[in-house]
């Protein structure tokens, strides 16, 4: 525990030390890690959904990440470096995230992964329209053109079937606006908040996110049938092997470098252009579709994935070229 915190310690240090307060490039590779590490986590709570419960989940996770950060700050003298200097916003943020978890987790056992991700990855239009409303920002033409094609190449990778929809399909959509607007709020409220303090608050809100719907269980079960038909949703705390526990902690060292990426990418770079480059989440998603899922992607995949990459650089130059 003392060895890893001390190893998480100094690589999120040296990163908040060496990197520039404003980089697209910087930013763009921030958020490619975070969606490499989120996706493989998101194939992974799929994978276990029936040994595992979604409260108890999200509160021994969140409380293991706390932990790594807390023991990795006080191990170097720094637990001052944790202080929030817009807790506002900060919270604000940390609650837009919880909720889009919660609603994409209980989602996913109950849909197929590229249901679940086809719905999440309309964020990039989310932010858009949300940049335009609440910063101002203009959507040109080359920004919308962007915008579509990365929408276009969603559908080509995964083409959804309509038919196949259930109201859980409204979670996904959910997940991705409250994901566009924590974007929104990280990117104009909290571009001097330090990462690992933003992912410390992060985890503090989900373990009590988890803590309260453990309780509100415990006081008020659900019906059997409801348990029986959603038990990821519906159980309070299934027994869990010791295999589940190391895969718990690893989703737990994960999430604190998912949240301390995610959070420098929207401050080093707009959120259109980062959640653009969201979109690599869709590229891995396809690796673990095979990988753990057996499913392969085709030729029209393989055209989806190339019109998201050519939406993002085209977004990118569209950016650049504005801010000359």
């Amino acid at each position: 525990m003392r060895r890893s915190a001390r190893i998480i310690h100094n690589f999120m240090a040296r990163l908040e030390q060496t990197l520039p307060p404003r980089s697209v490039p910087l930013g763009i590779g921030a958020i490619v890690l975070a969606v490499f590490l989120l996706s493989l986590s998101d194939a992974l709570v799929k994978l276990t959904s029936d040994r595992l419960a979604a409260a108890q989940f999200f509160a021994l996770r969140s409380a293991i990440a706390a932990g790594l950060i807390l023991a990795a700050t006080a191990a170097m003298n720094r637990l001052p470096q944790l202080r929030l200097q817009r807790p506002g916003w900060v919270l604000l943020r940390s609650g837009l995230l919880s909720t889009m978890w919660v609603a994409y987790y209980l989602a996913l056992p109950a849909m197929s992964f590229a249901l679940a991700a086809a719905a999440l990855y309309t964020a990039p239009l989310f932010m858009a329209v949300f940049a335009r409303i609440f910063l101002g920002e203009p959507i040109g033409r080359r920004r919308w053109a962007a915008i579509a094609m990365g929408l276009l190449g969603v559908i080509l990778i995964l083409r959804p079937d309509p038919s196949g929809l259930s109201a859980l399909a409204a979670l996904p959509f959910l997940a991705a606006c409250c994901y566009a607007l924590a974007a929104i709020v990280t990117w104009r409220h909290c571009p001097a908040e330090r990462p690992l303090a933003m992912a410390l608050n992060l985890n503090l809100v989900l373990g009590m996110t988890g803590g309260i719907a453990l309780a509100a269980l415990a006081l008020f079960p659900p019906d059997p049938a409801l348990a029986a038909a959603y038990p990821f949703a519906f159980r309070l705390w299934p027994a869990l092997e010791g295999s589940d526990l190391m895969l718990v902690a690893l989703l737990a060292l994960f999430i604190v470098v998912i949240a301390t990426a995610v959070a420098k990418a929207y401050q080093m770079a707009p959120s259109p252009v980062i959640g653009l480059f969201d979109n690599a989440y869709l590229a891995f998603a396809a690796i673990w579709s095979a990988l753990f899922f057996h499913e392969m992607p085709d030729l029209a995949g393989g055209v989806g994935i190339g019109l998201i990459a050519l939406a993002a650089l085209l977004s990118v130059r569209g950016g650049r070229r504005k801010r000359r």
